[in-house]
């Protein structure tokens, strides 16, 4: 295998020098936290779509999940597949209605569909959910990077850390978008060279089929069970994570019709994961089947070395140069997950925590600067976290499965369901949270459920009583009785499904948390109904009126353009700054490039070269259509009035 020289290097640098040139050339764009925080919705929707992609991808796609596909075969491939359709699905339930809410927060709009109190709690849980997961990602990065560059892990958390903090603290969400899609472009132009190249050491696909083992459907890693009951529970997880975790990505582009396509193109790109990210793994299995006998391997073994199977897939064979674009590619993965995560958590700490709770008199001036210091210190957060996890010896994969099933499902319920359900009254978010958290605690930690059944009992549990707060709340006020058997039949059913239930050697500690948790459940389920039951016309009435607003379209003209505002140029920005990178690439023929290395790289600088070129001339004919669309139809700056 070749080693990292000093064109990879130099790959590498000027890598994060254009990202940091993006992210200074956006930062005098930004002139108030709606700018900041939702690119003032003017944003592209194939940008807007291509951010949405890469922010699924960080170096963990290249390490945790190859070590997971390395290890469990065509099971990961099926894994791989549900990314697509979960995300086209969940796109088009919310996708329209979360542009409507004209928010600048994913959780802004819980203030006035439901209360005070659950946009606080959601913005906690939100912003904790995604710091860990940011910090998993960010170890998944250095893990992969510092080995093979042969520098010291800290300094590499720190400089990649340093370089994600600069760019979205000038940028924002502009800088965030627009990095995306040049990251976008070498991550697919590199993945697509290996691919082939990789089939190519066992002379192609049918070979490849026939070395791998069948289909199982269920297996241990690193000591946690994987069957189909968790693809079921990703599946269900990513639609409705869609539906609320991507609002940014919505609610940024200029209408409607925008918000559908950035889904569809999301979902389309995802078509290629299951072949680019779960093909090569494949490979590597069969032509390593035992790591501790490679070279490359042994340094990392009990370390879960499989974890470095598609690094060492491209040290074997990509030329020099070649190799910094794929370190260049893991970075750009992982610089898109964080610096999208950077700014969309600190947007909901500005907004909803910030403005909201503690200095409600907060400008949008003055919501841009706390802003951008919030994405300072979520950056040094997940940095240190970082550093805890690489040292772990859980595993990068079932690190980030444990954050995203135990959290996701209690969280994404309440801001989904909140934009379709109507009767439900406003104290149904808390009360969804807190199921989900009690159960999924509980089937996880005590009773020792796999990460599918706790999914699922999360799901349902927290559906059930998000969807049925209406009528407990009309027992609180009608039929008292019926709620205390209700409440009664909760713990008992509960406390029979959690106590025959328990995995291995049942304890008398987990019987006894098992009844607390049916306790729980059926006290809160009481106390729950009260304030359901307290809703008050005049909050009924608050809500109806922002139903009224969802069911309102987008008037592009007033509402994106009114205020004099212009279309950004972002097609030139894109396709430029893709030529260069392609031009800079090709300078590695004036170094010792072997004949058989040829077409590889000129394949590489083709591809950047002529997408970049088609980009730009193509882009630039249609954002012209697209300013005189709404040139005519511009409402001046006195007549615009904003949707109640």
């Amino acid at each position: 295998m070749k080693a990292v020289n000093i064109y990879d290097y130099a790959v590498i640098g000027a890598y994060f020098v254009f990202m940091l040139a993006i992210g200074l050339y956006f930062m005098k764009i930004n002139k108030g936290g709606k700018e900041y925080f939702a690119g003032g919705s003017m944003i592209p929707w194939w940008v807007s779509g291509m951010t949405l992609y890469m922010a699924n991808f960080s170096a963990w796609t290249f390490t945790g999940a190859a070590g997971f596909a390395y290890a469990t075969g065509w099971f990961a491939i099926l894994y791989f597949c549900t990314w697509s359709v979960s995300y086209f699905v969940g796109s088009q339930i919310t996708a329209a209605k979360w542009r409507r809410t004209r928010s600048i927060s994913p959780v802004e709009y819980t203030y006035t569909r439901f209360n005070f109190t659950t946009q606080q709690f959601l913005s906690l849980v939100i912003s904790l959910n995604f710091t860990l997961s940011a910090g998993v990602q960010l170890a998944a990065t250095t893990k992969l990077l510092a080995p093979v560059m042969g520098l010291d892990i800290t300094t590499v958390t720190l400089v990649t850390g340093v370089v994600i903090l600069l760019y979205t603290f000038m940028g924002g969400l502009w800088a965030v978008s627009i990095t995306d899609v040049v990251q976008g472009v070498i991550l697919l132009s590199i993945t697509f060279i290996v691919l082939p190249l990789a089939l190519g050491l066992v002379g192609g696909l049918e070979n490849l089929i026939n070395a791998l083992p069948a289909l199982t459907l269920d297996h241990t890693y690193n000591g946690v069970q994987y069957t189909e009951h968790w693809l079921v529970g990703i599946f269900i997880i990513m639609c409705l994570g869609t539906a609320a975790g991507a609002a940014q990505r919505f609610y940024s582009v200029k209408d409607e019709r925008d918000a559908k396509r950035v889904g569809m193109l999301a979902g389309g790109l995802f078509l290629t994961v299951p072949f680019v990210f779960g093909i090569p793994p494949l490979v590597a299995k069969v032509i390593w089947p035992d790591l501790s006998q490679v070279d490359f391997f042994k340094p990392y073994v009990g370390k879960n070395p499989q974890d470095l199977v598609f690094i060492g897939l491209c040290l074997k064979l990509l030329p020099n140069g070649l190799i910094g674009v794929f370190l260049a590619a893991m970075l750009a993965a992982t610089m898109s997950t964080l610096s999208s995560v950077y700014n969309m958590v600190s947007s909901i700490l500005s907004r909803d925590v910030y403005q909201g709770w503690i200095n409600p008199d907060t400008t949008d001036v003055g919501l841009l600067k706390v802003g951008r210091w919030f994405s300072v210190s979520i950056g040094l957060i997940v940095t240190a976290l970082a550093v805890f996890f690489v040292n772990s010896q859980f595993g990068i994969f079932n690190l980030m499965q444990a954050f995203f099933t135990l959290l996701n499902i209690p969280v994404i319920v309440p801001i989904a369901f909140g934009l379709l359900f109507r009767r439900v009254p406003k104290w149904s978010a808390v009360s969804s949270i807190a199921w989900g958290l009690i159960v999924g605690v509980t089937a996880r930690y005590v009773l020792g459920w796999d990460m599918g059944p706790q999914v699922y009992l999360a799901f349902v549990m927290s559906s059930a009583i998000f969807i049925g707060s209406y009528k407990v709340g009309t027992l609180y006020k009608e039929n008292r009785k019926l709620l205390y058997l209700l409440c009664l039949g909760v713990a008992i059913v509960t406390a029979a499904l959690f106590l025959n239930t328990i995995v291995g050697d049942i304890a008398l500690w987990q019987q006894m948390l098992a009844v607390a948790g049916s306790v729980a459940l059926a006290l809160s389920l009481y106390g729950f109904a009260h304030l359901f039951a307290s809703e008050t016309p005049a909050q009924r009435e608050i809500i109806d009126e922002f139903f009224k607003k969802l069911d309102t379209p987008i008037d592009v003209a007033k509402e994106v353009f009114g205020a004099g505002k212009k279309q950004i140029s972002t097609f030139p920005l894109v396709g430029g700054t893709t030529i260069v990178m392609g031009l800079l690439m090709s300078l590695i023929f004036f170094t010792n490039v072997s004949e058989a290395e040829v077409p590889v790289l000129s394949a590489m600088v083709a591809i950047m070269i002529v997408f970049g070129a088609l980009m730009w001339y193509f882009g630039k004919k249609s954002e012209i259509r697209s300013a005189s669309q709404y040139e005519e139809k511009v409402t001046p700056v006195s007549e615009i009035v904003e949707p109640k």
